[in-house]
């Protein structure tokens, strides 16, 4: 079969969906019973070097980054597409697809119902434009992948799509790299990770609940002169509110920003981790902690949507709306040794039930529904 996935949508530094789509689709390049176009920007050398060996057909990003242009792209140039390369199956890895009805079956994959369920993370006009396209999605898709049982409980709940079209497919992560004394070095010298440090991974927004993070640990270091708080990640909507929180509490140095890091930093920077906390109140699927209990990385984490599922035993959870809650799981996984050794030991268990091999295939079993009988 043709297949066509459209990564025009994915941004240039890889986070969430756009490491779902690199990494599921480099492993997807392996199968040899369909053919991959794939739609990309051309300013995306990190795509580009992954989807080598497939057929790219390249957009120009000076445009098409725009929202004006992308909408022109998905809704008139991608069924052109379709009916020149004789396409079987388009997949739609960010919610929307065309409008205009396709001979080709339409696979989406839905990440989380943050437009429905935390709308103010989102402007107004994103928050009524991608609502409006994932209902679509849900009524003439064919096909829709969910990341979580949680997501999927979620799109039941505000939108109930036909339960026949709807599968749960999860995303993974890469396996441990062992790093170079050098490369490591370089890091924590680049960064400023001189002493034992408590991490957090994700974009700085008011869902990720940073503020409330920052409040527990001033608590914290008011007992523990020996620790930091690294915080990676790019900012986002609200962002200030968690700088000048910071300030309000005194803590600036004791935490560290390091803005949007390479692949490579990002796993170093977890690798020589304490702990790993993630207090999010809201996560389609939450890869920043099945990234950390595949390091191995002693994690706290909250109680709520799809956090427990990725997780299972392998993590301490809290309630992310309750400082103390916040406060106590720190302490408990900072302080307390036989804690973090089984943590540790369980942390192996939960990370071999996720692989990208097994999200490739399961995508392909998707694909497979359709196939063309020759």
């Amino acid at each position: 079969m043709n297949i066509l996935i459209d990564f025009t949508q994915i941004p240039i530094q890889k986070v969430g969906v756009g490491v779902y789509a690199r990494e599921t689709f480099f492993e997807l390049l392996r199968d040899t019973n369909n053919k991959y176009c794939c739609l990309v920007q051309d300013d995306d050398k990190d795509m580009l070097n992954t989807l080598k060996s497939s057929k790219i057909i390249f957009v120009k990003s000076k445009w098409f980054r725009f929202f004006f242009f992308r909408f022109f792209l998905e809704q008139f140039y991608i069924p052109w597409i379709c009916y020149k390369y004789k396409i079987n199956i388009v997949h739609s890895l960010h919610y929307s697809f065309p409008l205009i009805p396709l001979r080709a079956k339409k696979v989406v994959t839905i990440h989380d119902l943050t437009f429905f369920i935390y709308p103010k993370a989102h402007t107004i006009f994103k928050r009524y434009y991608f609502r409006f396209f994932i209902r679509f999605a849900c009524r003439f898709a064919d096909e829709i992948i969910c990341v979580s049982n949680s997501t999927l409980n979620d799109l039941n709940l505000h939108i109930k799509p036909i339960k026949s079209k709807t599968q749960v497919i999860p995303l993974a992560c890469e396996q441990p790299k062992v790093f170079d004394l050098e490369s490591i070095n370089n890091t924590k010298a680049k960064f400023g990770l001189h002493r034992k440090y408590l991490l957090f991974i994700g974009t700085l927004e008011p869902r990720k609940n940073i503020v409330n993070l920052l409040i527990a640990f001033e608590k914290i270091v008011k007992n523990d002169s020996c620790i930091d708080l690294v915080i990676v990640g790019k900012k986002g909507w609200f962002y200030n509110d968690t700088l000048t929180k910071v300030q309000e509490l005194n803590i600036a140095n004791r935490v560290i920003f390091t803005g949007f890091v390479t692949t490579e930093e990002k796993f170093i920077i977890l690798s020589g981790a304490y702990a790993f906390i993630y207090p999010s109140i809201y996560e389609g699927f939450g890869l920043p902690v099945l990234e950390s209990i595949t390091y191995k990385i002693p994690t706290v984490t909250s109680n709520i949507s799809s956090l427990p599922e990725v997780v299972g035993q392998a993590a301490i959870l809290m309630n992310p709306n309750n400082i103390d809650s916040i406060y106590n799981a720190l302490k408990e996984v900072l302080y307390n040794e036989n804690t973090r050794l089984i943590l540790v030991e369980r942390c192996s268990k939960q990370a071999k039930k996720f692989s990208w091999e097994i999200t490739a295939k399961m995508t392909e079993n998707v694909y497979d529904k359709y196939q063309v009988v020759k």
